[in-house]
């Protein structure tokens, strides 16, 4: 499980999304599709989800979890 919780899975899911939002962009420049318009979504918003998800693993923020514990939201 340690893996699956591992830093770079971020790492992969901003590759992820940061290419299928560049693909959905290249095909928003050839013409409005509606193709086009899912990727370019679907990558941004893969690609916040694996900003924004980066911070459990920063020390001393609020969303930490990196010594255990969990957020209290």
């Amino acid at each position: 499980m340690r893996g699956i919780r591992s830093p770079w899975v971020n790492v992969a899911a901003a590759l992820v999304g940061a290419v299928v939002m560049l693909i959905g962009i290249l095909r928003l420049m050839r013409g409005f599709w509606m193709a086009g318009t899912v990727w370019s979504v679907l990558g941004f918003l893969l690609l916040g989800w694996a900003i924004f998800d980066r911070r459990k693993f920063l020390r001393g923020t609020p969303e930490s979890e990196v010594d255990g514990g969990r957020t209290i939201e």
